[in-house]
């Protein structure tokens, strides 16, 4: 045999050594490991509620991952291997958690119970303002935060979603009008707040008298008054109020103040001109347009769909309605303090106050003496959602629950839900509408 031919059979035996040593490069199957969960939270709400799934081995393939509560499935948001969240389906009924990662890998967890129409449960508070004061009202941002008058302790508490309660803006101090950034700025008694679509808060500061702005930075500035009280309209510090209670702002960012003492309904444009919108500053209940209408205390406000402006007329024990154009007209009580579920004027409240009105035109109503909140339907039909006649601090469900003297309201309608500042409790509580 010739040397090359020798040198080839060498060359061609080794290649098939080599090939035969080398490695199989099949991946090898990853084992399909059960997913485990460790907690849910919360553990209870009403439908739609998200809830937050905390475990391991989900995985993030969100086309086949699948969440059930009570045997029905959810919608799943987000995943990661250790944490999902879902939304609870309106179809589900109180029960346990399942997360499912495939037919073969699945566990059944904590159970998660649904909170049905008139469930009234205390928001439990952390964080350094967990302690609150007389909470007169309450305004919800678009992340769900929630933002406080805290009254007696001359400050605007905002709670997370979480629970955590923090100092946003106010020194505590109260006194004089005080301009500035967070706890730099002062109030005095701020007693209505509401939000508008920026995210700005508005606070009706009764004892100042004025209507001050605070941005999402916590920036605080006084849009009208000038802490004198009076019944002057005008531009930012020329004009005055008397005891600005209650707020609401329309689409193109004016603030329209519920004037309590001065009995009318006050109008600021974004540049912080004051005019009188409804209500001729006599104590009256008496329909109208414009200022030839009258109002006894008005107290709180909110818009409807058509934008309206509704009015809880706290002293004519009475909710209100002026249209865009000023018409003022009479949705239901008729100026005699009671207690009633009726259709419009046979109705009776007891000093309403804060509301908040859903798409379907449904006002919700905190029925301050009666320690109750009411609703009222498109077609003025009053009922009770929860609270009795008796003062206390009660978590239950309808008229098993107990307010005492709730006096502001916003409503988180997404996930059925009603935010109360329940001033003689000092607390915030949370009734679910659904």
């Amino acid at each position: 045999m010739k040397p090359n031919k020798i040198l080839s059979l060498v060359t061609i035996s080794a290649i098939v050594l080599i090939t035969s040593c080398k490695k199989d490069d099949t991946p090898v199957p990853t084992p399909d490991l059960a997913p485990t969960v460790t907690s849910i939270s919360p553990t209870s709400g009403p439908k739609n509620t998200v809830v937050t799934i905390t475990g391991t081995n989900f995985g993030t393939n969100l086309a086949t991952l699948k969440v059930y509560f009570n045997n029905v499935q959810a919608t799943v948001q987000t995943a990661t291997n250790t944490t999902i969240t879902a939304v609870v389906p309106i179809t589900a009924t109180t029960g346990a958690v399942k997360v499912e990662k495939s037919p073969t890998a699945q566990v059944t967890g904590p159970a998660f119970t649904i909170l049905g129409t008139g469930s009234v449960s205390t928001l439990a508070l952390t964080g350094a303002a967990s302690t609150l004061g007389l909470v007169t009202g309450v305004t919800r941002d678009a992340a769900g935060n929630l933002f406080v008058c805290d009254r007696d302790a001359n400050r605007i508490v905002k709670i997370t979603t979480g629970g955590v309660a923090s100092v946003f803006a106010g020194s505590g101090s109260g006194g004089a009008i005080v301009n500035g950034t967070g706890t730099a700025a002062g109030f005095y008694a701020p007693y209505g707040i509401t939000i508008d679509g920026a995210g700005n808060l508005f606070v009706g500061e009764y004892a100042n008298q004025a209507i001050r702005k605070i941005t999402p930075a916590a920036v605080v500035t006084t849009l009208a008054g000038n802490g004198t009280a009076g019944l002057l309209n005008g531009t930012g510090s020329n004009a005055t109020f008397n005891q600005p209670v209650g707020l609401a702002v329309d689409a193109t960012g004016n603030a329209f103040i519920a004037d309590y003492l001065n009995n009318v309904i006050r109008k600021i444009t974004p540049a912080g001109v004051v005019t009188t919108f409804a209500g001729s500053g006599a104590a009256a209940l008496t329909d109208g347009t414009g200022t030839s209408a009258a109002f006894n205390g008005p107290f709180a406000l909110s818009f409807d769909p058509g934008g309206n402006l509704i009015v809880a007329d706290y002293l004519n024990h009475a909710v209100r309605k002026i249209t865009p154009a000023g018409v003022v007209t009479t949705i239901a009580g008729n100026g005699t303090a009671g207690y009633v579920d009726a259709t419009g004027s046979a109705a009776r409240f007891f000093r309403p106050a804060g509301l908040a009105v859903d798409g379907a035109g449904n006002i919700f109503i905190c029925d301050a003496q009666n320690n109750r909140i009411r609703k009222i339907s498109s077609t003025g039909v009053v009922t009770t959602l929860a609270g009795n006649n008796n003062a206390g601090s009660v978590d239950g469900v309808g008229t098993a629950a107990q307010f005492q003297y709730p006096l502001g309201l916003c409503a988180d309608f997404t996930n059925s839900a009603l935010y109360i500042a329940d001033f003689g409790n000092r607390s915030i509580r949370k009734l679910i509408i659904d």
